[in-house]
């Protein structure tokens, strides 16, 4: 199965979640999980980046999401 994931941790994170991340990795190892390179992605996000709808505002960032899905779509047909 094709997995990715977005990290959106704080732009003022040191590590951006690196720790979080191979922890992840080799739990998805363990159970044959396909990830998606190119879909995986860290998006680091200020408070001021998400509007009051709840959507994040920077086009930027949307545009990054949208890539890492299409990147994760591709990998489910691969």
């Amino acid at each position: 199965m094709p997995v990715a994931w977005i990290n959106v941790s704080g732009a003022a994170a040191p590590t951006g979640g690196a720790d979080a991340h191979e922890s992840l990795r080799k739990v998805l190892a363990y159970t044959g999980a396909r990830i998606v390179e190119e879909a995986c992605v860290r998006l680091p996000l200020a408070r001021d980046d998400i509007g009051e709808d709840g959507l994040i505002t920077p086009p930027e960032a949307r545009e990054a999401i949208i890539d890492a899905m299409r990147a994760l779509a591709a990998g489910v047909d691969a």
